[in-house]
């Protein structure tokens, strides 16, 4: 469905990185990670305030694969 897209804003663009704007057919990611991250960071926005006590993430990854990629070609 055609929408109008507003004011964007794309503070950081990476490797593996992919910005969709109005109609998408079809997401297929090429790349698969794992990302373990504290209370805050991974906040988004111009003005973030966390405040927390202790923080401790665990990061366990018990198995053996996180995202097949065989179709995502």
């Amino acid at each position: 469905m055609p929408a109008i897209v507003g004011p964007v804003f794309i503070r950081e663009v990476v490797d593996d990185s992919a910005a969709f704007f109005g109609d998408v057919f079809a997401i297929s990611p090429k790349c698969t990670d794992a990302t373990g991250g504290g209370a805050g960071a991974f906040l988004t926005g111009d003005f973030g305030l966390v405040q927390n006590g202790k923080n401790k993430t665990n990061f366990t990854d018990a198995d053996v694969f996180d995202g097949n990629q065989l179709f995502n070609l």
